[in-house]
């Protein structure tokens, strides 16, 4: 743990491991909807991120009064859709706001690489996290920490690329800084109402309510069954070659072996609230999805699925929304995060969707 500089009353620190932030002070700056900067998944980050992750964090006594999570991205850095460069060509293809502008000012995209990437390289909600009452300078303390880092390491911009719209103060504060938007994406969240399934079911429009109602009748003429239950390692090498399926359909290029990896570093850390929605046919998993616990929320995360076996059977459905929410009471489950992409299948079953902006910050014009 180094200290990279000691301002009264404060003290900024940088630290090179969750290990040493990530304690019981580090969770109490998160809300439900901040899982991807838990310790757990941040352990889990480091374990598969080549680049170093770095935590500022400030201090004031023995209080945590704020912190943010960043790391370097690369030519090389696998997580694409995270990565500066590549959000903004594929927000500019798809014609999302303030990206084409944005994209003919910088020219060449990767003139943006190396980038320090801040708030999480998770694809949705970029964070900075503050305690409740912290001094007024603090967030700007943590950029300004950031911005440093990010020049002491050959950076040539840094990125909050997942910008909620709701999050009105970092967002505020970004541009105040001169940081340039452009819209990144929808996430997708759900709300669930009391009554499980049932519940659920009379929250959707009509016309929606009834499709859902015709989704399970389906199922069950089909002899398809679904269930929730702890991520079993045995299933592991299955799940692997569904998520690969899906890769597939969207013309991406996956190894099974890149799911069984995360997945076990999934059950390691996550234990019993790491579940999987499986949805069975002939006697083999045909359709799944991982959620994984975090307060009262679950987070959806690999998925997979027999597009041989499905045909026009409604197993995304089963596994994704009608599964949970019948077990969702059971677990004190109040909401479900689905993240970006899919937008209409998502909202056609009930999701809210906030938009995401991504913040980028020149540091040869700054």
């Amino acid at each position: 743990m180094t200290d990279i500089a000691v301002r009264p009353p404060g003290t900024w620190q940088e630290h090179t491991s969750s290990a040493g932030p990530a304690d019981e002070r580090w969770e109490a700056l998160l809300s439900g909807d901040d899982f991807h900067l838990s310790r757990r998944w941040l352990e889990l980050a480091e374990r598969t991120t080549a680049a170093p992750i770095r935590y500022l964090t400030r201090h004031r006594g023995e209080e945590l009064e704020g912190a943010l999570v960043t790391v370097v991205g690369d030519r090389d850095a696998p997580w694409v859709l995270a990565r500066p460069d590549t959000l903004l060509a594929a927000c500019a293809a798809e014609g999302r706001e303030g990206a084409a502008g944005l994209l003919a000012e910088t020219g060449d995209p990767a003139a943006l690489l190396p980038s320090l990437v801040c708030g999480g390289r998770h694809m949705g909600r970029s964070r900075l996290l503050l305690r409740d009452g912290a001094p007024d300078d603090t967030a700007d303390g943590l950029l300004d920490r950031a911005e440093r880092h990010a020049r002491s390491v050959g950076a040539a911009s840094v990125a909050f690329p997942f910008v909620d719209e709701r999050d009105t103060a970092l967002r505020e504060l970004l541009e105040r800084r001169g940081y340039r938007r452009h819209a990144s994406g929808r996430y997708a969240r759900l709300p669930l109402p009391a009554g499980g399934l049932d519940g659920y079911l009379a929250a959707l429009p009509g016309k929606r309510r009834r499709r859902a109602q015709a989704d399970r009748r389906q199922l069950s003429a089909a002899g398809i069954t679904s269930s929730l239950a702890p991520l079993d390692r045995a299933d592991i090498p299955r799940l692997a070659v569904l998520e690969a399926e899906l890769m597939a359909k969207y013309g991406l290029d996956w190894a099974p072996a890149n799911t069984e990896a995360a997945l076990h570093g999934i059950a390691d850390l996550m234990g019993e609230d790491a579940l999987v929605s499986r949805v069975t046919g002939d006697g083999e998993i045909r359709g799944y999805a991982v959620l994984l616990r975090h307060r009262d929320q679950w987070y959806s995360r690999q998925t997979g699925f027999d597009y041989a076996y499905q045909g026009r059977l409604p197993l995304y459905f089963e596994a994704l929304y009608y599964r949970p929410a019948l077990e969702a009471p059971a677990h004190g489950v109040t909401g479900i995060h689905y993240g970006l992409g899919s937008e209409e299948a998502k909202r056609s079953r009930g999701c809210l969707a906030d938009t995401q902006f991504a913040y980028l910050l020149r540091l040869e014009e700054s």
